[in-house]
């Protein structure tokens, strides 16, 4: 340990605060928090309290040391959450999630506009993640005719005239004028209000206001919010859950690194979330998910195995926060630890599906790490390749790559193989086996590319025609039954890179000529044919859109009937 370290933990009072650990480039590795700040970071440093290896690297790593004293534990635990959030450290346990799960995002305009995200990027509230993204969809369709808030992200300024949504009772039209802020708030609300489980209270106030126009001889208003509560029945009635609609609570459960997180709001089961934790306790996940990563809290929170000093740090947070209290939330808690079976399940058969892998295929080892590889072109016209990652036999779709080749005077696989493999794995690392959707002449082409870069690793193909897998050296083919888990593996890489690489020359090749198609629809000028582009991506999509997607863009009714007569006329 070097002097300057050791002498600063050596002056760490024994109070309770926040720790934060630098290396060499003065970079923030890992924040954590502590009862007694000297105690807690020594332990660092002794062997015998090494947990796992990412206590071991921060050690290792660790080249100096900063500490922020707080009078209690709540407030460091807050500390921790927010240096988290702002720093996002390297070995800060990162929540690995099964999929990117959507959000329904708030903006921080003067008159908000809502939309499904992916990501936390934009600045603004987030509700979320939900594992539904249809229900979510329909959920929001009926809460814009529920609260009209507007959906179309464009500035308000720029609007001259309202857009369809307004004429469909969908939207209240702030961008010119038909609703006051304090009434657009009020709406808003209301729609918050429904996200946080108060659903009884919107549905009761929107029974009241129908019985009022009913009374009032209003009846085609009436029969409008009749059918939104219809809606509403329907959405619930999809549940494979039956849950009180005055329920709103997290059920957290943890077991063999994995963690499972029921959502329930309003009585709606909205989420059902797995997460790999593997190296935390279930309060460290607990801190990371709600107040490291901001997220909106719920009103209770159901969680087995906190002790009293962990439930007494947050227990202000949450109306209620501990084990389930009756029967029924004992019955969520279950349903919460069965999905953790399930997964387990899920995961042992991959890892058996590998191991077999490498023993059918003679590989040197188990291979966790798959990268599949494919070509796509026209005649050797716009070349791409697709790269996609497979670890422990699951995608992992943030790590995909997709690459333009230079344009080939004649269809040629083998020269494109070898500018990809180039490219790549100059810059990468290997995979413990690298696929490549094609036969023996193109595992040759890639193992030339290989070696002219001294590397090696484990290189299969599968051929088209028979679904044969085949080496570049003596083993020569391998027939599996389409059912053998081996086959089923290996077939969903190939298919998932043969997919990845379509799509992408797809969308090459429609931007390509993108200008000539469109240039054939009325009222279609180059600043109209860039706001489709940045939007839809591709003439297919352009075709296959609603009128309600191209007035978000275009704002002008005729214009969009013009896309809708050519889109018509063109197989859209």
């Amino acid at each position: 340990m070097k002097n300057a370290l050791l002498a600063k933990i050596r002056s760490l009072p024994e109070t309770s605060g926040v720790y934060i650990f630098k290396n060499k480039k003065n970079e923030i590795i890992y924040i954590g928090k502590a009862i007694k700040l000297k105690r807690r970071v020594q332990s660092y440093f002794r062997e015998s309290s090494w947990r796992d290896e990412k206590t071991k690297k921060i050690a290792e790593e660790a080249s100096d040391l900063e500490f922020i004293v707080v009078p209690t534990e709540r407030e460091a635990l807050l500390l921790e959450a927010n240096l988290i959030h702002k720093h996002k450290p390297r070995y800060n346990i990162l929540l690995k999630e099964s999929r990117f799960y959507p959000y329904i995002y708030i903006s921080n305009d003067e008159f908000p506009y809502v939309e499904l995200r992916r990501d936390r990027k934009k600045p603004g509230t987030y509700f979320g993640p939900y594992t539904s993204a249809r229900l979510v969809r329909t959920m929001l369709e009926l809460l814009e005719r529920i609260f009209k808030i507007r959906s179309c992200s464009q500035e308000l300024s720029r609007i001259k005239k309202a857009c369809f949504l307004y004429h469909l009772r969908m939207c209240s039209a702030p961008c010119i004028g038909k609703i006051s802020m304090e009434e657009y708030q009020k709406n808003l609300s209301g729609f918050i209000e429904f996200l946080e489980g108060n659903t009884l209270k919107v549905r009761n106030s929107l029974e009241k206001r129908m019985y009022k126009l009913a009374e009032n001889l209003q009846f085609e208003q009436a029969k409008e919010i009749r059918d939104v509560l219809d809606s509403m029945d329907r959405l619930y009635s999809r549940q494979a859950v039956d849950v009180p609609q005055d329920l709103s609570v997290d059920v957290v459960a943890q077991s063999s690194g994995i963690v499972t997180l029921l959502e329930i709001r309003g009585g709606m089961l909205l989420g059902k979330l797995v997460y790999e934790f593997p190296d935390g306790t279930i309060f460290d996940f607990i801190s990371q998910f709600y107040f490291a990563e901001q997220k909106r809290l719920p009103k209770n929170l159901l969680v087995l195995a906190l002790n009293r000093n962990e439930i007494s740090q947050i227990s202000s947070y949450f109306e209620y926060v501990g084990k389930p209290r009756n029967e029924f939330e004992a019955r969520l808690m279950k349903i919460a630890l069965e999905n953790i079976e399930q997964e387990l399940k899920v995961r042992i058969g991959a890892i058996d599906s590998l191991k077999q892998t490498k023993n059918l295929l003679g590989l040197k080892k188990v291979p966790r790490l798959i990268e599949g590889i494919d070509i796509s072109h026209t005649q050797g016209l716009m070349t791409v390749a697709s790269v996609v990652v497979f670890n422990s036999g699951k995608p992992e779709k943030s790590k995909y790559r997709r690459y333009r080749i230079r344009e080939l005077e004649i269809p040629n696989d083998f020269e494109a193989l070898a500018t990809v493999i180039k490219r790549r794995y100059s810059k990468h690392p290997l995979p413990d086996l690298l696929l490549i959707d094609g036969g023996v002449p193109q595992l040759r082409a890639v193992s030339e590319a290989l070696s002219k870069l001294k590397l090696d690793t484990d290189l299969i193909g599968i051929a088209k025609e028979e679904e044969e897998i085949v080496f570049p050296d003596e083993r020569g083919k391998l027939k599996l039954p389409l059912d053998h888990p081996v086959q089923r593996l290996l077939l969903s890489i190939r298919d998932e890179a043969h997919r990845f690489a379509v799509n992408y020359h797809r969308y090459i090749r429609e931007r390509r000529y993108l200008g000539s198609e469109l240039d054939k629809i009325p009222g279609i000028g180059p600043k109209r044919k860039k706001q489709l582009l940045q939007h839809f991506g591709s003439v297919t999509k352009i075709k296959k859109a609603s009128e309600k997607e191209l007035m978000q863009i275009i704002k002008n009714r005729r214009v969009v009937f013009e896309i809708l007569q050519w889109a018509k006329e063109n197989g859209g």
